[in-house]
């Protein structure tokens, strides 16, 4: 007996198999009907958007045209304030110029009228007048603050002499000035004595009849003047004083 080797052998059945998993019908069509109708609702949505945009271009161009009408109203408002703001400037221009104008005709009406009163002073002074009137006096002297730096003081003072000999021949009198200011600084009162030294050069006496002085001074720095005398000096001694407020 021979014997063989059982072998299997190869059919259909002898091939690998596969599992695949297979869905139901009802699982598809309903993925299908899924599908279709987020199309159906990207479809619309783009739909509608386009027709509001369609529909929004009269809306935006209607509304750019009133705001430009807006802008235009207020660019016309704003020509119309500017030009009454220049008149009104130019108008206020006018007024500070009328006003300054006026205060230099007071200025200068002022000083004239000081100066009338200094002559009319020094004439009195020429007339006949019991007692002794000879030598040398101060007929006006005036002080205030410099108008152009409140850190000065202007004086003004009309040295005279004679007297009720006026009109006679005098000697030719040279003499020396001397201020002396009466100031408060730090709220205690100084005393200042103004010489050539501190007031600049202060302008010297050499007159026969009258002269006419003039000047500034500078204060210290924080002081207030509260009175300044004026001292005609000749040869150490002193000839005549008077003292003004300022």
């Amino acid at each position: 007996m021979k014997y063989r080797l059982l072998r299997p052998r190869r059919g259909p059945m002898s091939r690998p198999l596969a599992v695949r998993s297979r869905r139901s019908w009802p699982v598809r069509v309903l993925g299908a009907a899924l599908v279709a109708a987020l199309v159906a609702v990207a479809a619309g949505s783009a739909y509608y958007a386009g027709r509001r945009l369609a529909g929004a271009q009269p809306d935006l161009a209607a509304e750019n045209l009133a705001l430009r009408e807006q802008v235009a109203s207020v660019s016309a408002e704003r020509d119309r304030l500017q030009a009454l703001a220049n008149t009104a400037e130019s108008q206020l221009q006018m007024a500070r110029g009328a006003q300054q104008g006026l205060a230099r005709q007071l200025k200068a009406a002022e000083g004239e009228a000081a100066q009338l009163q200094e002559d009319l002073a020094f004439f009195e002074s020429l007339l006949p007048a019991g007692g002794n009137t000879s030598g040398i006096h101060v007929r006006s002297f005036r002080v205030s603050v410099d108008e152009a730096d409140t850190q000065k003081m202007h004086y003004r003072l009309l040295v005279m002499q004679g007297g009720s000999k006026a009109f006679s021949s005098l000697p030719e009198f040279r003499g020396e000035l001397q201020l002396v200011a009466s100031l408060v600084r730090d709220g205690k009162p100084v005393t200042l004595t103004l010489d050539e030294d501190q007031a600049g050069p202060l302008p010297g006496l050499l007159l026969t009849h009258y002269q006419r002085i003039e000047g500034t001074f500078p204060l210290p720095a924080g002081a207030t003047a509260r009175a300044v005398t004026v001292r005609i000096l000749q040869n150490g001694q002193l000839r005549a004083t008077q003292t003004a407020l300022p």
